[in-house]
């Protein structure tokens, strides 16, 4: 096996997950960044995109409850759709943190959308959303994630080896539905915990561009992306950042509505903006705090999932 069962755990993974953000964060933020984006871009509400997931959570719920696992290729074969007992709003508000009216109207517009259809009292999730949800580019962000904190563990001796990254992929495709299923159930924390800081997730999306460019940025080598250990530099923000034009264009969010996340995130500390009219991050004072507390608790989650999907997989 890869692992020591004896010697790999969450908190063990967690461990070096902190230990070495730096090092991890690029590949990090460039998931986050990238997967935000698309679910964005599918219905041009990210609501409506995290109502669609939790919807067909149910059907990777079914496959874990019946002790059974699919790979990525045959569950995507099948020209199916998925029966729902019916849908719960107040399940969904409650989880996704979408008050009731609002799941309401965006499940109507996602029966217009056509991925949703009633038949009499019968609701279905039709076959073109699995289409839709099919997570090509998400799958192999995850494995290049997973890639680089396998190695780490490796040099802790956590593990008696690394993997590549299409080892890594592979692997999670032939466990594919248990995979999916912690995959989204670590997406709903991590996504709720910054909704319920900044109000909502378009606002997260638009911070997750400027966290991307900060790690590619000579503002990142100054101070890292270690919130807990981050220091306070302007010296760069004169020549570096990014403007809200390619930020709309980045996210497909449009630009007026990304000048306004923006003022939110710069009254807030969240950003900072120069003479150039290129955004930054710039956390200070409960930005600072409130950020290092949420890291805490997701780099957390990413553990846990990581060590459920390492559990699964048990490569020899």
């Amino acid at each position: 096996m890869i692992y020591s069962s004896s010697k790999l755990s969450a908190l063990k993974i967690n461990k070096v997950i902190s230990q070495n953000f730096e090092e991890i964060a690029p590949i990090y933020f460039k998931f986050l960044s990238e997967w935000m984006n698309s679910s964005y871009e599918k219905f041009q509400d990210i609501e409506k995109y995290m109502i669609m997931l939790y919807l067909i959570n149910k059907d990777f719920e079914f496959y874990i409850n019946n002790k059974l696992v699919e790979n990525y290729d045959a569950f995507f074969l099948y020209d199916k759709s998925l029966e729902l007992d019916q849908i719960n709003i107040i399940e969904i508000s409650k989880n996704l943190n979408i008050p009731k009216e609002s799941v309401r109207r965006k499940i109507i517009n996602l029966e217009k959308f056509g991925v949703l259809q009633k038949i009499g009292k019968k609701i279905y999730i039709d076959r073109s959303a699995y289409k839709l949800m099919q997570p090509k580019k998400t799958l192999q962000n995850i494995s290049s994630l997973f890639a680089k904190i396998l190695e780490l563990c490796k040099k802790d001796e956590l593990i008696v080896r690394s993997m590549k990254v299409d080892e890594i992929s592979y692997n999670i495709k032939q466990n594919f539905t248990y995979c999916w299923y912690c995959f989204y159930n670590f997406i709903f924390a991590i996504t709720n915990r910054w909704k319920n800081q900044v109000g909502d997730l378009e606002i997260f999306s638009v911070s997750m561009v400027i966290m991307l460019h900060s790690t590619v940025s000579n503002s990142y080598l100054v101070n890292g992306l270690n919130f807990s250990k981050w220091k306070k530099n302007k010296s760069n923000m004169e020549t570096i950042g990014v403007n809200a034009m390619s930020i709309s264009d980045i996210t497909s969010i449009p630009r007026p509505t990304v000048v306004r996340k923006l003022n939110y995130l710069k009254k807030n500390k969240y950003i900072a903006v120069n003479k150039k009219k290129l955004y930054n991050l710039n956390l200070e004072d409960k930005a600072l705090k409130e950020t290092t507390k949420i890291q805490e608790k997701n780099i957390f989650s990413l553990s846990c999932f990581v060590y459920k999907i390492l559990k699964q997989v048990k490569i020899n």
